[in-house]
């Protein structure tokens, strides 16, 4: 998935010499035209895949322990998970590769008095690729982080019940250590980070702080042209959020998030343009609202406003070396979400999502530092360690992406003691460039039609301790990619995982 600008042949041809010229001078700068043109971008979308069903196998153990201890003064849950995988992913290539994995998961959750919780995760994840196609290279690794999630939280107004049996009016809630964090819609951030989070409500005013970085590793950095961007991330965070309800069905917030870019000051890459810095500051404000409308329609609106600054590439086009500068950030992204449940016992319901983020015309790559910003220009496009669901098998960034998504599942009705074991599900994805001049996920042709995808799925709880999963995505690509990326892309993912 190269990208480039809208001029189809002399543009692309140009971009092609220009990584040819890096490529003489850094074997690794030959790798780095887009995001989605290089491996992260697939085994970010099987790693969080992997993750997902993880939580979910240990969620489920927790809340079926929960049961059977309550009332105890103190509450201890273990166990344990282990699951195999099997991936199959097309680049923009067109070429298959083959992924194995194995993962093991440990973990304790421990309650203390009502108020006090704990929770540790350790994760073992190996990856395999059996045919020797692996994407950096290595063809056997064991993924770090070990210590996956482990985290201390206290909640006041748990504690209080838990003492007295009353409830608070007000609540004080604080959690710290290595955790997920989706901020708001997870536009803005949805990674793993070191933080510590604070929130506090008063009857229908909630107010949420964060201070944080990122995890060293499981996380993938936007920008790919920065060295170690798949295993090394430093960027602290800072954010706040105030929500008011209003009434049940509007429940409005704004809020601030900060990111500040910690990578090494020395972190260079050298090129043939010369040494090539990076170095991206970015603040977010945001606004938005969640609800529902009667008891089966809710949704979540977001709108960003991104600012700050960023390095510019090295070279403009066509391959003449420039000088760095820090040019300022103008960028707007905006997600909606609805999901409408059906009061059937097969439990179905459906769901939409609208997404669109901003870019910028003279950026042959959307979000790295190497063919990025032109020097002496503001940045307009979108970037953000956040994460919205764009789809398996193309998975775009959301930088010059207007998307929508149409969603259902339904329960297939095997077992009526449990009518929610096994749940199938289809998505059907919708891609269009917002501008037609500016690069997307992509090498862009002469429309504002990117493709079309069909995910599909299937969740088997098989027995209380067994259960499969199965993934697959198809993207069809519209006149907005150009030959030869206009191929059909495939991913195709099955996984067993066995929990007690």
């Amino acid at each position: 998935m190269l990208q480039s600008s809208q001029i189809p042949c002399s543009r692309i041809f140009k971009l092609l010499v220009a990584a040819i010229l890096v490529g003489t001078g850094s074997t690794a700068m030959a790798q780095v035209p887009s995001r989605a043109a290089a491996p992260g971008n697939s085994l970010e979308v099987l790693t969080r895949l992997e993750d997902s069903l993880a939580r979910q196998d240990m969620e489920m153990r927790l809340r079926t322990s929960r049961g059977q201890t309550t009332g105890e003064r103190l509450t201890l849950d273990y166990g344990a998970s282990l699951r195999f995988g099997i991936a199959g992913i097309d680049d923009a290539f067109g070429d298959t590769r083959t992924l194995l994995q194995y993962e093991a998961n440990l973990y304790v959750a421990a309650n203390l008095d009502g108020g006090h919780n704990f929770f540790g995760n350790l994760r073992f994840l190996y990856n395999d690729y059996p045919q020797g196609d692996s994407f950096d290279g290595d063809d056997s690794q064991m993924l770090y982080p070990i210590g996956n999630r482990y985290w201390y939280e206290f909640d006041l107004r748990a504690l209080h019940l838990a003492e007295t049996g009353e409830r608070l009016p007000f609540n004080i809630n604080a959690r710290v250590g290595r955790m997920f964090l989706n901020w708001n819609t997870g536009v803005i951030f949805s990674n793993d980070a070191y933080a510590l989070r604070l929130m506090a409500d008063w009857e229908k005013l909630e107010f949420v702080g964060l201070i944080g970085k990122t995890a060293r590793s499981g996380l993938y950095d936007f920008d790919i042209s920065r060295p170690n961007y798949d295993g090394d991330t430093n960027r602290h965070l800072f954010g706040f959020r105030l929500d008011y309800e209003i009434a049940t069905e509007f429940k409005p917030f704004v809020s601030y998030f900060i990111q500040r870019d910690h990578n090494p000051d020395t972190e260079s890459l050298d090129t043939i343009f010369g040494p090539m810095n990076f170095d991206y500051n970015s603040q977010y404000f945001s606004f938005g609202a969640t609800g529902s409308v009667g008891p089966q329609l809710t949704y979540s609106l977001e709108i960003v406003s991104e600012r700050g600054s960023t390095l510019s590439s090295p070279f403009v086009q066509p391959a003449t070396a420039v000088p760095q500068t820090k040019d300022s950030i103008d960028a707007w992204a905006g997600v909606l979400n609805i999901i409408y449940a059906l009061r059937d016992s097969n439990l179905t319901n459906f769901s939409f999502t609208g997404a669109f983020g901003t870019g910028d015309p003279d950026r042959l790559s959307t979000s790295g530092t190497y063919g990025g910003n032109s020097t002496g220009t503001t940045d307009r496009a979108f970037n953000s360690l956040g994460y919205i669901y764009t789809g398996l098998a193309y998975a775009p960034d959301l930088a010059n992406l207007a998307m929508f998504r149409l969603g259902a599942s339904t329960a297939l009705p095997i077992d009526a003691k449990r009518p929610d074991a096994l749940r199938i599900g289809a998505d059907f994805f919708f891609y269009n460039k917002m501008d037609l001049e500016s690069p997307t996920s992509g090498i862009s042709g002469d429309s504002h039609w990117i493709g079309f995808e069909m995910d599909l799925r299937l969740d088997w709880r098989i027995t209380s301790d067994v259960s499969a999963n199965v993934r697959y995505g198809i993207f069809f690509p519209g006149n907005g990619i150009e030959a030869p990326f206009d191929k059909e892309r495939h991913f195709i993912y099955g996984g067993v995982s066995y929990a007690f």
